[in-house]
């Protein structure tokens, strides 16, 4: 049975995610709310060998679904751990770690010089003041 109390939830709904985006579902949907629970404590991970996916992705997500809190990959050595699985071979975690996300344009800014925009009052620098009519957005 799962330990839900001690669950990661960080390092679980990554692994969801993961699963969700290779497989296009949930590891454990049922057809209805009860039954997605029941599933979650009985059922076995299983792989749709239908859609390939690397035998990295499973082993990664396989090892942070176990159901023993004390198996999961990470549990006693941390994050590093999960980090050194096979699946990142290849990521530089220092790089990703320091590095500056680009910046990115506000939307509304992007509207501010819109011929479309004319009923929306914008301050000097762009900033949206009042607007009579959103229904541009």
């Amino acid at each position: 049975m799962w330990d839900f109390l001690t669950l990661s939830l960080p390092s679980t709904y990554t692994c969801i995610l993961l699963y969700e985006m290779l497989y296009g579902r949930t590891p454990f949907r049922g057809k209805n709310r009860q039954k997605t629970f029941s599933n979650i404590l009985h059922k076995d991970l299983t792989f749709p060998s239908s859609i390939p996916a690397s035998l990295a992705a499973r082993q990664l997500i396989n090892a942070l679904l176990q159901r023993d809190p004390t198996s999961r990959i990470g549990s006693t050595t941390g994050a590093n751990e999960i980090k050194q699985h096979p699946f990142f071979r290849g990521i530089n975690w220092p790089l990703i770690r320091n590095m500056t996300p680009p910046p990115l344009d506000v939307p509304l800014k992007l509207i501010g010089n819109d011929p479309v925009a004319k009923d929306i009052k914008w301050e000097d620098d762009g900033v949206l003041v009042s607007s009579i009519d959103m229904d541009i957005f």
